[in-house]
């Protein structure tokens, strides 16, 4: 399976028209179980992007689904990057 992090930062307009993110930011952040993603962590941040996630997925295009599906609900806009650890990345220039 390959990895993913998953950055997502709170839509502005959703900022604006909505006094209570909370719940909407759950039920967005649901998106990638409903997609049959199990995110192995979830970090909120205060940095550039509010929240990041790391998980494992089947497919690139189930990956796709999800981020399509969370952005759709208008709450959270995502950016995906696949990801491999250091070390694998070292040994592809041996």
């Amino acid at each position: 399976m390959a990895r993913y992090i998953m950055a997502l930062t709170i839509n502005p307009n959703a900022k604006k028209e909505h006094s209570d993110l909370s719940h909407l930011i759950n039920s967005s952040i649901e998106m990638l179980a409903k997609n049959k993603i199990k995110v192995e962590t979830l970090f909120a941040t205060l940095g550039r992007f509010d929240f990041l996630a790391l998980f494992e997925a089947e497919d690139q295009s189930v990956v796709f689904k999800a981020a399509s599906d969370i952005n759709n609900l208008g709450i959270l806009d995502t950016e995906t990057w696949p990801v491999i650890p250091f070390e694998e990345f070292t040994r592809i220039f041996e």
